[in-house]
């Protein structure tokens, strides 16, 4: 008989309280799962933003002024003299027209622009220069340039993303919590049902943990198969999501890992063992409310 049905001989379960058990844990599995996928994915992007801007720089020279030329010439020789700067080049008028696309909803006439001059730098990620240094040596030389390696915006980004994969983890935490306390009352409310049987095994000589032994096995495998219910439609849906360009490209951290898999047979396991935590947990604490 399944472990929905399955009758104990001393203690009887229903199937339809077993059939409501099972749903909730996998609707908290289901959410649970996109907590964590969220978290993880909000972890990888910002590895992902901090590196893509670490190890360059740019120096951004204002426009609009006749001796643009020699200003650039003169932060080239600056910026290459430099020690942690591998190399640095200036920026075509398409390259800079390319950069501001997005922000005029097309290509610009640069021409009709006080567009700025833009040089890209590449840093030494193993030694990288002192902000305020290179600064200073653009000062000193009065071009007008304005040194920027993107540590601000690095730190905005980090934090940003380690924010949302915090609450996401919270959210995973709340979810463990709240199946916990679902198992908790139902295994009270069963033992209110089960007194009198309860009664007339402690009087028959049975230990407190053998009576908790006839909970916990029944509830971790219906902890066990609602988490595998709900991991398994959230990982058909992260399957499905993934299948979709438009979805992909605007949440990449619903992608679904390589390791899924994996975090799937995790994820059955423990939701088994958080039921057992907490039918283990009613039954004592009802038991000893009763001695």
């Amino acid at each position: 008989m399944s472990a929905l049905g399955r009758k104990s001989a001393l203690i009887p379960f229903t199937t339809a309280s077993g059939l409501m058990m099972v749903l909730l844990i996998a609707a908290m599995a289901f959410l649970a799962c996109f907590s964590l996928a969220g978290a993880l994915g909000t972890t990888r992007i910002a590895g992902t933003w901090t590196e893509g801007l670490a190890g360059a720089a740019t120096v951004r020279i204002p426009g609009g002024e006749d001796d643009r030329a020699r200003r650039i010439s003169l932060v080239l020789d600056i910026l290459r003299d430099a020690d942690g700067i591998e190399d640095a080049r200036p920026l075509s008028e398409k390259d800079v027209a390319d950069l501001l696309t997005p922000w005029f909803g097309g290509a610009p006439e640069l021409g009709e622009l006080p567009a700025p001059s833009i040089v890209a730098v590449t840093l030494d990620g193993l030694n990288e220069p002192d902000p305020s240094v290179i600064q200073a040596r653009l000062d000193g030389a009065s071009t007008g340039a304005i040194y920027d390696d993107h540590g601000r915006w690095r730190n905005r980004a980090a934090k940003a993303a380690h924010a949302i994969a915090n609450l996401s983890y919270w959210a995973v935490g709340l979810t463990v919590v709240a199946i916990m306390a679902a198992v908790f009352v139902v295994v009270s409310i069963a033992m209110s049902a089960h007194q009198g049987t309860i009664g007339a095994l402690r009087m028959a000589g049975a230990e407190d943990r053998f009576v908790a032994g006839l909970y916990q096995k029944r509830f971790f495998w219906l902890g066990a198969i609602g988490g595998l219910i709900g991991s398994g439609l959230a990982l058909a849906a992260f399957v499905g999501l993934d299948t979709l360009a438009s979805v992909r490209s605007a949440l990449p951290m619903l992608e679904a890992p390589y390791y899924w898999p994996f975090v799937w047979v995790g994820i059955v396991v423990v939701c088994g063992v958080i039921a057992l935590l907490a039918a283990r947990l009613a039954v004592m604490a009802t038991l000893r409310r009763r001695a």
